[in-house]
């Protein structure tokens, strides 16, 4: 919690109580509030230095523009907003789970169909999303909150952006970064996807497929190098489940799926679930869990004939917990960082 962080904060939309500090980000501090009819809410209220900064107040514009626009189960719910000027607010349900990367450093590994359950509800977020015509451009586990039930819910859209805007400024977060977007190409529904991919790896793996001590580093094992098989660290993963992740995360971003939906029903058919998926959330199954050790490198099982056959396995010990809080290497490129 920052020491800056206002208590009371200078202005409150009427009707709400502010009960404590939930957090802050780059754009915005976060409150525990209360409300006659809504119950508890999450508050976010502009930190002072986005009036003066056009890019960050262009970032909690967005947020609260972008927010209202979606309504579904897997996106955290915008109750009202306001984007600009000195009432600048935003409502969000408060979701009592936390984030799912708070979730990765203090539990274990879950069952590969539990892990499955969530990255679909993550799926479904973004497929609405993209429904909407919005572009994420930061999908992680810092950015996926989990509600009282586990089901898991896309948040954060400081960093999104409608498909018609041009958007070439490398936005995002290093770990999930797709290649394209680290060289300056136009944001796309693949490059969510392929974030989307990372999210998936992590997820069942315990692991990031690419790790290193910077941005720079990051971004030519992105460009360069092909992950690790993720059987090669779960063997008991399904040979489909690999498969999809994989594809989600090609170098090559027309060889990706073209929708998530595409994603959502492989994925299914890989778990031998029926392959419909109407965009109803299911249950998101035991709390999610993939332990702080997991985060650091797991030691590599047997050998893998579905290996890649291209490129090499990133065996790169030298990330530790990289991304608690909101994740490291977050960047706007030109000195911004892009967690909120």
């Amino acid at each position: 919690m920052p020491s800056d962080a206002p208590f009371p904060p200078a202005f409150v939309p009427d009707g709400f109580s502010v009960v404590r500090h939930l957090g802050a980000g780059q754009t915005s501090y976060v409150y525990l509030a209360e409300h006659p009819s809504l119950g508890e809410v999450a508050l976010k209220l502009p930190r002072e230095t986005v009036m003066r900064d056009a890019t960050l107040r262009r970032m909690f514009e967005n947020e609260v523009q972008i927010t209202l626009k979606l309504a579904h189960d897997n996106i955290v719910r915008a109750h009202v907003g306001s984007p600009t000027g000195r009432t600048a607010h935003l409502v969000l349900e408060y979701c009592a789970g936390g984030t799912l990367d708070q979730r990765l450093l203090e539990v274990g590994r879950m069952s590969i169909d539990a892990t499955v359950d969530l990255i679909l509800d993550i799926a479904r977020g973004v497929r609405h999303c993209h429904s909407k015509s919005v572009l994420h451009r930061d999908i992680k586990p810092a950015n996926v909150f989990l509600d009282a039930d586990g089901r898991a819910k896309l948040g954060d859209f400081g960093t999104g952006v409608f498909m018609a805007e041009e958007n070439t400024d490398r936005v995002g977060t290093a770990f999930y970064m797709a290649p394209e977007i680290f060289e300056g190409a136009q944001a796309s529904v693949q490059s969510d996807v392929y974030s989307l991919g990372v999210v998936a790896y992590e997820l069942l793996t315990g692991r990031r497929p690419f790790l290193g001590s910077s941005f720079e580093e990051l971004m030519i094992k992105h460009l360069k190098e092909v992950p690790r098989n993720p059987r090669a660290l779960r063997s008991d993963l399904p040979r489909g489940v690999s498969s999809v992740v994989l594809r989600a995360m090609n170098r090559d971003a027309s060889k990706r799926y073209d929708s998530v939906d595409k994603f959502i029903r492989e994925l299914r058919e890989a778990m031998g679930r029926e392959a419909a998926d109407h965009g109803a959330s299911e249950p998101a199954g035991d709390a999610p869990a993939t332990g702080r050790a997991s985060r650091r490198r797991s030691p590599a099982g047997s050998g893998d004939a579905d290996a890649p056959p291209e490129g090499k396995a990133d065996d790169d010990p030298s990330e530790e917990d990289g991304g608690r809080s909101g994740g490291l290497f977050g960047w706007l490129r030109g000195g911004r960082r892009g967690d909120d």
